[in-house]
């Protein structure tokens, strides 16, 4: 027996057809913002946003490693990355890469990192990094790796280095 839509129940359908239809609507919509929050690695203490930390896989031999990620301050007031914790490396220091003469310096940043209120510090190649020096072990592509982030004023966090290929950078 085939379907028979009266004027009675058309207004009917065409309501339920279009909810049918807002119901994928709004399903497609949350599930592409909140599924790349889901894969991005951002974390988030107090009126800071740290996006996307990550390490860069160090050449053969190398027992050194950089690290590098994005970190938002959204509040007023300045703070300051003051020290990295990790159980993959013996020691972790802040440096500063920059070019002088054509040639690229690296130089050690003693204190910490500054973050102005309302300003972002970026971690990328060729600029500030953290070094991860004595690497306790080697680090995989495509794994994570744990550390503590002490902030001077907003306090600490555990968060998850990814690590990359060389050739992969933001």
């Amino acid at each position: 027996m085939p379907l028979i839509i009266t004027e009675d129940l058309k207004d009917e359908y065409v309501w339920y057809m279009n909810f049918k239809f807002f119901k994928y609507f709004l399903f497609l919509i949350f599930t592409f913002l909140i599924g790349n929050k889901l894969f991005a690695y951002d974390y988030y203490l107090g009126q800071l946003t740290i996006d996307h930390p990550y390490i860069t896989k160090p050449m053969p031999g190398m027992k050194h490693a950089a690290g590098y990620m994005v970190i938002k301050n959204k509040g007023t007031k300045s703070d300051a990355l003051v020290k990295v914790e990790t159980l993959f490396s013996d020691n972790v220091e802040f440096h500063e890469m920059s070019m002088k003469n054509n040639i690229m310096k690296m130089k050690k940043i003693d204190g910490g990192l500054k973050l102005p209120g309302g300003d972002e510090l970026v971690l990328k190649p060729g600029g500030y990094h953290i070094m991860f020096k004595n690497l306790l072990k080697n680090l995989e592509v495509g794994k994570t790796e744990k550390a503590i982030l002490f902030f001077q004023k907003t306090g600490k966090i555990i968060i998850k280095f990814e690590i990359h290929d060389m050739k992969h950078s933001h």
